[in-house]
């Protein structure tokens, strides 16, 4: 009888300890695929000019990024679970036509600029090889016309020195470094992106505002009468779109990584002015 009571308690104890290790699997594998932050009122969120109303909870699964449910971004991808045994072999991609779009008004943070450049620079690299396309791509922006002159740093390799018809110069790395799909462990991943919606979070804590879309700008609390107030000013005032994005452009040059686009994009959520000016004007209190 004894032995039997024991060899009973035995079995329990296992199947209890293999529920337990199933359970603490599970719970740690959830952990790493995803996670919430708690939530946060303070700060201004904007995606694509849309107004995101608080409370804002920043949120992970796996590599996306999302604010109350809304994606965000997905820097770098997620870590393959499994490498494939055979590459699927890359298509050459296609000689891209230069834009209409891109005249001499045209700035690094337009899209129609630099998805070209992208286009292009994907082309060269696969029909010439790296190195060759290093070497020929000052060529290409001297043709564009925003571009007045274009040359190599002599310092750092792949890196193009543009001058451009504002008069201002920058030095633009051709080939960063980026980051391998299979670089890396799940843990190591989730750690990383975990990371980035401590900043988003965090930086709302701090009553930031983050501006999210075909242009990405952030700024702290006093930095909501520079910037948020104009804007909040001129959706009120401006007789249409075109003039808004005139007075726009001109008030906050490239400098400010804003296009037209972007510009447009506020214009066209104006009818959420009110949900936010008053949210901006009791942020921007004693600050502007």
């Amino acid at each position: 009888m004894r032995t039997t009571i024991t060899v009973v308690a035995s079995v329990c104890a296992i199947t209890c300890a293999v529920a337990q290790t199933l359970e603490t699997t599970e719970a740690k594998e959830k952990r790493i695929e995803q996670r919430t932050c708690p939530a946060v009122s303070n700060g201004l969120v904007f995606v694509e000019g849309e107004f995101l109303p608080p409370p804002y909870v920043v949120s992970r699964v796996r590599n996306a990024i999302y604010i109350n449910g809304r994606y965000i971004e997905a820097s770098a991808p997620w870590p393959s679970e499994k490498k494939a045994d055979v590459l699927s072999p890359i298509p050459t991609p296609d000689d891209p036509t230069m834009p209409s779009e891109i005249t001499k008004a045209t700035t690094q943070y337009d899209p129609a600029f630099y998805n070209y450049l992208n286009a292009k620079r994907d082309f060269l690299v696969s029909k010439y090889g790296k190195q060759k396309a290093i070497k020929m791509l000052p060529d290409i922006y001297k043709k564009l016309p925003c571009i007045k002159d274009a040359y190599h740093d002599t310092n750092t390799i792949g890196t193009i020195v543009l001058t451009w018809e504002s008069g201002d110069k920058v030095r633009s790395n051709e080939f960063p470094p980026q980051r391998s799909q299979d670089n890396g462990t799940p843990e190591q991943a989730a750690k990383m992106f975990d990371g980035i919606c401590d900043i988003y979070s965090k930086g709302l804590e701090f009553n930031d505002y983050f501006i999210f879309g075909s242009a990405y700008t952030t700024g702290t609390q006093d930095g909501f009468g520079r910037f948020l107030a104009p804007i909040a000013e001129e959706l009120r005032t401006a007789k249409d779109e075109e003039a808004f994005v005139t007075v726009m452009t001109n008030k906050f040059p490239m400098s400010a990584g804003f296009s037209e686009k972007a510009f447009k994009s506020f214009y066209k959520h104006k009818d959420l002015l009110p949900q936010w000016e008053p949210l901006l004007q009791k942020r921007c209190k004693g600050r502007q």
